[in-house]
């Protein structure tokens, strides 16, 4: 999965969490100040995407997450990780 895609899936389940519509999502763009999101809002889009990628993202991970970047920098180890470890 490529960035792209992986930005696209994100987008999709912020905006079931939120109930709000973004035009897009730029990796420098603050997840607090720049999309809003409060502590409920994290905590919800972080289990949307837990379930969706069939993955765990650890309190300590979370922590260090303030922008769409990081997210997506996280999520793509994540997901890399996982296959990984099916493959092997």
């Amino acid at each position: 999965m490529d960035r792209q895609e992986l930005t696209a899936i994100v987008l999709d389940l912020l905006e079931k969490e939120t109930g709000e519509t973004y035009e897009q999502l730029e990796d420098a763009t603050s997840l607090r100040d720049g999309l809003n999101l409060d502590s409920l809002d994290m905590a919800g889009l972080v289990l949307h995407i837990e379930s969706h990628f069939g993955i765990q993202i650890e309190t300590e991970l979370l922590e260090k997450i303030a922008t769409v970047g990081d997210l997506l920098a996280m999520l793509e180890a994540k997901i890399t990780a996982k296959s990984g470890r099916k493959a092997a």
